[in-house]
């Protein structure tokens, strides 16, 4: 993965959403949306979501958030579905709230919704910026709701890296709840242990 802007955090496992027509408003027919592109390869959609799977959609201002449910997953763009397979009606909803579309910072997040026991965030060698900071939430600062903070290294030199072990018996963590902050283009890994 990437970071993609040096001023706004990005989920730690997750993208944002550029374009989706009937993201703005309530709705109760599938939604096709379009992500970014944090993934080094950019097609976001089919390397971190599962058609069949829930997900988070989180407004960039953590005001509201909801569960939504991946129905399929093609290249960089997917189909948000109904939460049950029978017929569409408002308690089968697809989502209840409108969201935003539009740039990192813009555009709501999208997170895949395990939880995990075990995240483990490497700051890959010969990045730009002097620090890859993990947060709690989206509005979380190098100073503020910051979990960790990792050093630059030189290109060929053993990257550093963050594993939640460390400060963490194992509880059970919300992938929604880990961001990352860094400089745009640098490269950073998250490895998650999933029970």
């Amino acid at each position: 993965m990437q970071v993609a802007s040096s001023s706004q955090p990005q989920p730690a496992f997750g993208s944002w959403v550029t374009a989706g027509a009937g993201l703005a408003a309530p709705s109760d027919v599938p939604i096709t949306l379009t992500l970014g592109t944090a993934c080094a390869s950019g097609n976001d959609a089919a390397q971190l979501f599962v058609a069949g799977e829930p997900a988070w959609i989180v407004k960039p201002d953590n005001s509201l958030f909801e569960t939504v449910f991946i129905k399929s997953v093609t290249n960089n763009t997917l189909v948000l579905g109904n939460q049950t397979l029978s017929t569409p009606t408002r308690d089968n909803y697809v989502t209840l709230n409108a969201y935003p579309v539009g740039a990192i910072g813009t555009g709501a997040f999208l997170i895949p919704k395990p939880n995990f026991n075990n995240i483990i965030v490497v700051y890959e060698d010969g990045g730009t910026g002097p620090w890859l900071y993990m947060g709690k939430g989206p509005l979380f600062t190098s100073a503020i709701n910051r979990i960790f903070k990792l050093p630059n290294v030189a290109s060929g030199v053993y990257p550093a890296y963050w594993n939640s072990a460390m400060s963490s018996p194992g509880n059970p963590f919300d992938l929604s709840e880990i961001y990352i902050r860094g400089t745009a283009g640098d490269q950073f890994t998250t490895s998650l242990n999933i029970d």
